[in-house]
């Protein structure tokens, strides 16, 4: 990982601390994590606290996007072609698919009595991995495929994730990192 990526994350992290706090309470100091240089990745000095789940994708995935009224969503699945709920490690990707979803007003069907738009579903994209790091795309849309490759060093966004635990009152913080990912001509 890059010293960019790592400096990002450090901050991302300070600032998803920060961030989580109650507007009425004073904001406790947030602790600091520094990445030690030819340490690997899980070399930081305090060490990545037991709540925070760091993720990395190629930079075509988004964990949610929402359009108005449209959602696209993104399903990952294994080399089994089942879908994988919780994605531990990039590797265990086999493809994704990527789905357009939306209720359409002009369509309805009746539920016990309520006449409700009907949801449309429908998959616009899809990323099957053919290399360690190269994946082949698709877009139904156009009918386009195209080559990829990605650079897993070189992170390009990251974002972050921060969810109360209502069992424990405790926050889960998912820090995502994306990478490059170019097209192969």
């Amino acid at each position: 990982m890059d010293r960019k990526a790592v400096v990002l994350l450090g901050l991302l992290l300070v600032a998803s601390h920060l961030f989580a706090q109650d507007g009425n309470k004073k904001a406790e100091k947030a602790q600091v994590y520094t990445f030690e240089a030819g340490g690997g990745m899980d070399a930081y000095s305090n060490g990545v606290p037991d709540n925070v789940q760091l993720l990395y994708f190629p930079e075509f995935y988004s964990h949610g996007t929402k359009h108005k009224d449209t959602v696209f969503k993104f399903e990952c699945y294994d080399s089994r072609d089942s879908i994988l709920t919780h994605v531990k490690e990039n590797s265990e990707i086999r493809f994704i698919s990527v789905f357009k979803s939306y209720d359409d007003p002009v369509h309805t069907y009746v539920d016990n009595g309520v006449k409700k738009a009907l949801p449309i579903s429908s998959i616009i994209r899809r990323y099957d991995r053919v290399g360690d790091d190269q994946w082949i795309s698709v877009d139904y849309a156009t009918n386009k495929v195209a080559n990829l490759k990605e650079y897993r060093n070189q992170i390009v966004r990251s974002d972050s994730v921060i969810i109360l635990d209502p069992i424990n009152n405790k926050e889960l913080i998912t820090i995502y990192s994306y990478y490059k990912v170019e097209v192969l001509k």
